[in-house]
């Protein structure tokens, strides 16, 4: 189930393995084991400010903030505060306090940004409106290790879905994508989706 690529060139490569890295990283620190399921209302609500990002030789904070924004969530930077702020809209907040899966792979989503993109979040809140326009309308072809969307698609799923937790089910006989969707709280177009990123960079 490959998706089309969406998002702009990304600032660094990124293959799967480096991705997965950084999200077994987060769920030690989260003190999350191979078959936890991810709390995404909690992290949001009382993790997500604990978060600092190291980038070159700067530490940013992070925050959760509810706000009226035009998307689901989106991840924007706050000069004055010099802080990452993960958003989500106000019907994605609800939703997640419903434990609504899509609301769920919204706070890992832009988690992914955050971590992954953060100089480049920086960069681009400085830009006009205008040049944000022209700046997508002119992007030029890339790979999809290049892809801000497909890299943090491919976080939000291993932050969901551990890979340890999915080799083990894996090698159950009985095993099949509900179980993988009901185990981690997805839905079964995500767990598929993570099957297939999982099998892809174990070169399978």
């Amino acid at each position: 189930m490959t998706r089309p690529l969406t998002g702009i060139p990304a600032d660094r490569a990124q293959s799967y393995a480096s991705i997965e890295r950084v999200t077994v990283a987060l769920r030690e620190k989260l003190e999350l084991d191979e078959f936890d399921r991810f709390d995404a209302l909690h992290f949001f609500e009382k993790q997500l400010g604990d978060i600092t990002i190291v980038d070159g030789n700067k530490k940013i904070q992070m925050l959760e903030a509810v706000d009226d924004c035009p998307q689901e969530g989106m991840t924007r930077w706050d000069p004055a505060a010099k802080r990452l702020e993960v958003v989500l809209a106000e019907s994605t907040y609800e939703l997640l306090q419903e434990n609504h899966v899509r609301a769920r792979s919204t706070v890992t989503h832009e988690t992914g940004h955050a971590i992954l993109h953060t100089a480049q979040i920086i960069r681009l809140a400085g830009m006009s409106l205008g040049s944000h326009v022209a700046f997508h309308r002119d992007r030029n072809p890339h790979q999809a290790y290049l892809d801000t969307e497909w890299q943090a698609n491919a976080f939000g799923s291993a932050l969901l879905m551990p890979a340890a937790g999915v080799n083990s089910l894996i090698e159950d006989k009985n095993f099949t994508v509900a179980q993988l969707a009901k185990q981690y709280g997805v839905s079964e177009q995500s767990a598929t989706y993570r099957l297939e990123t999982y099998r892809r960079s174990l070169g399978v």
